[in-house]
């Protein structure tokens, strides 16, 4: 029988946040893994964090034993222990040195460091004087963005060319930028799993007066063009008793070019439970992320009713359908047109809700058909 170590870091925090895509992804698969009966063991960072409910979970299925490391060379003695037939990994670019003779299986989400190895704007989310200098000179060079371009590609290839190594990829959109950028693979041996996702029910809360933003601390979310857009509304004497709420701004400040600084709300990262209060409650979830190898949180909030204005780019299109309003995502005055809307054409609001809810139930019925194949792919 199969012996398969589950990559449980790639379910912990990593530099993106307590929460990132890849680690909500491989969350999911381990409840559903642990759910369907797969016996298999799991490594932690004992340094990261981890989230309750995965704590929870594993605690409640003694069958699946937990090792606990410092880090990746730990990670490697375990597998080099010859007791394991597969590693899994959600998150394989952590481990582009791979040399282990385990086979490795992984996930790729998306080629966001080739795709979009730098934004204009990337200083203006700098902690630092020191940083912001730097990223504003970069944002100046095409020179040096190239050469970060080059860098990336480097990097995946490595990953790619792990020997032995299998993946998966999580929309079409990455399917075809893997084949853009890698040609010497074939188009057969890519297969397409959609990122798996859920819906808590909803509580029935009422709507609330603000907009929702999420991750704002990331320069590839792109909040900064949203939040001048949304400036630029409210200068304007539009969206009259709105404010916006963005979570992922700990320890940052609005930008010094932002007028209507008190409209604005910034939240630090918070608890899954919280996040989805603020799903349920948003008058409208504004997503304007400049890259996504799929990208859940559009879903999440139609899932809860809240209609989705967001970005043309990448997989998101593909993700949402019919189901959102787009716009540019560099093009400010093109996200305010499609946010005004949203607030003064209520029965195209009422549509959006409609085709939200039908979205996210036909991928739902999707998933429901593709994980048990997954699983078995995976853990079988």
């Amino acid at each position: 029988m199969s012996k398969i170590l589950f990559d449980g870091i790639s379910t912990q925090s990593s530099q993106e946040g307590k929460f990132h895509g890849a680690g909500e992804y491989a969350k999911y698969l381990l409840y559903e893994a642990i759910s369907a009966g797969y016996i298999f063991d799991v490594v932690l960072n004992k340094n990261k964090y981890t989230d309750p409910i995965t704590e929870h979970f594993l605690k409640k299925h003694p069958a699946i034993t937990v090792h606990i490391v410092n880090g990746k060379s730990d990670v490697y003695r375990l597998i080099n222990t010859g007791q394991y037939t597969r590693f899994f990994s959600a998150l394989p670019s952590f481990y582009s040195d791979y040399s282990c003779s385990t086979p490795l299986f992984g996930v790729i989400h998306g080629l966001r460091s080739i795709e979009l190895p730098w934004d204009y704007y990337r200083y203006k989310y700098a902690r630092t004087a020191k940083d912001k200098i730097r990223d504003w000179l970069i944002s100046q060079s095409q020179r040096m963005q190239e050469r970060l371009k080059r860098k990336h590609i480097a990097l995946n290839s490595r990953l790619i060319s792990i020997k032995g190594a299998r993946y998966i990829v999580v929309s079409e959109h990455t399917k075809h930028s893997v084949l853009s950028f890698f040609p010497h693979l074939r188009p057969e041996d890519i297969s397409v799993h959609y990122s798996p996702f859920s819906i808590d029910a909803p509580t029935n809360a009422q709507k609330e007066d603000f907009y929702l933003m999420v991750s704002g601390n990331r320069y590839e979310k792109n909040v900064y063009r949203a939040v001048l857009a949304f400036d630029k509304l409210f200068s304007g004497g539009w969206l009259q008793g709105k404010r916006v709420k963005i979570t992922g701004c700990k320890n940052m400040s609005l930008w010094s070019d932002v007028r209507c600084r008190d409209r604005f709300e910034l939240l630090p990262y918070v608890s899954t439970e919280e996040l989805n209060r603020l799903y349920e409650c948003a008058y409208c979830f504004v997503y304007p992320s400049l890259n996504e190898g799929f990208g859940y949180p559009p879903l999440k909030a139609m899932g809860y009713g809240t209609p989705v204005v967001a970005s043309s780019a990448t997989s998101i299109p593909e993700v949402c359908g019919d189901a959102a309003s787009y716009f540019s995502p560099t093009n400010i005055d093109d996200m305010a047109n499609r946010i005004l809307r949203v607030e003064l054409d209520r029965d195209y609001y009422a549509s959006l809700v409609e085709r939200g809810h039908r979205r996210v139930r036909e991928l739902l019925d999707k998933q429901a058909a593709d994980i048990p194949q997954l699983l078995q792919m995976i853990f079988g």
